[in-house]
């Protein structure tokens, strides 16, 4: 992976206050960054998929019962990483547009299933193409090394992250607040 050149801080050599600089500087935020990347790569996903009348988090519900049977709205929003509320309403939104269809589970009635339709599988491949051509944009801008490698170091992160965080005051610097 090619280094990339680091943001240079606008407020750096500024009189900054001491208890900020005691934490790392908002340009080196892993939150921040990881937003900032976040919202560039879906600038680029936005423009298509609004010309077929969809959300990024509709497509992703789209996306993840295409490669599944079936699914309940908790594994869907696990699937996703939205809220279950969200997919809720992403359900009924697409459900009322007859790309998904949503039916009881046999084995709990208190429980439905959500499966894409056959016109939904037809949409994803009207999109796919234009969707692959979007990835090939990221590539050639970003580079295939560097995408392959950013890939492999976010599964990473996440593999190193996916346990439960510790609680606050686990961590030598956390102290609750004096009142």
């Amino acid at each position: 992976m090619t280094q990339r050149q680091k943001p240079k801080s606008a407020a750096a050599g500024v009189g900054s206050a001491p208890a900020a600089s005691k934490m790392r500087r908002f340009d080196q935020s892993l939150p921040m960054t990881l937003l900032k990347a976040h919202e560039a790569v879906l600038r680029t996903f936005i423009p298509h998929l609004r010309a077929h009348d969809l959300s990024t988090q509709q497509w992703r519900v789209m996306r993840a019962l295409a490669e599944s049977e079936s699914l309940d709205v908790s594994e869907l929003a696990t699937a996703c990483s939205l809220l279950r509320p969200s997919v809720s309403r992403i359900i009924q939104n697409l459900e009322g547009r007859e790309i998904l269809r949503r039916q009881p589970c046999d084995r709990d009635s208190r429980r439905s299933l959500v499966s894409i339709t056959s016109y939904g599988l037809r949409l994803i491949q009207e999109i796919a193409p234009e969707s692959e051509a979007r990835y090939q944009y990221i590539e050639t801008q970003f580079g295939a090394e560097n995408l392959s490698g950013l890939y492999e170091l976010l599964n990473e992160l996440i593999e190193a992250l996916d346990s439960a965080a510790p609680p606050f005051g686990a961590l030598g610097a956390e102290k609750l607040p004096a009142d």
